[in-house]
């Protein structure tokens, strides 16, 4: 019986590195891609909108804004003109998620820093301090 497996040893080794082949192919074909949400207003609790937006399905822009930075320059919306940008609200003294925050606008800073196209927009919203941290 083991000579008989043993003539087939390099068949079933084949087989089987095939199979594995296969199986990852059918597997990366059938995983969907992950693809970021874009939340419009009407996907949103209706206390965080603006009352004349909230049922707004698509096609909603960002108001014009004008805010100070943490080196007194004024950055507004034109600052950001015709780049992509990353924006976070955050509190400068919370102890919960505001750290974890806090570490992942600095990786993605690290990782973006060579890139012009992409810019940083970080927004304290504790109401005694209005100044928004943009890199």
């Amino acid at each position: 019986m083991l000579h008989f497996f043993s003539k087939y040893k390099l068949l079933a080794i084949v087989l089987t590195g095939l199979s594995v082949v296969i199986i990852s192919v059918i597997y990366s074909v059938l995983k969907p891609l992950e693809v970021l949400p874009v939340y419009q207003p009407s996907l949103v609790s209706a206390a965080l909108v603006a009352q004349d937006i909230r049922h707004q399905k698509k096609y909603h822009t960002i108001s014009d804004f004008s805010l100070t930075n943490q080196e007194g320059q004024t950055i507004t919306q034109d600052t950001y003109d015709g780049k992509m940008y990353v924006a976070d609200f955050f509190f400068t003294t919370c102890q919960t998620i505001c750290p974890v925050m806090t570490s992942n606008m600095l990786e993605l800073q690290d990782k973006l820093q060579d890139n012009p196209g992409v810019l940083l927009l970080s927004h304290t919203v504790m109401p005694e301090i209005d100044t928004v941290i943009s890199t």
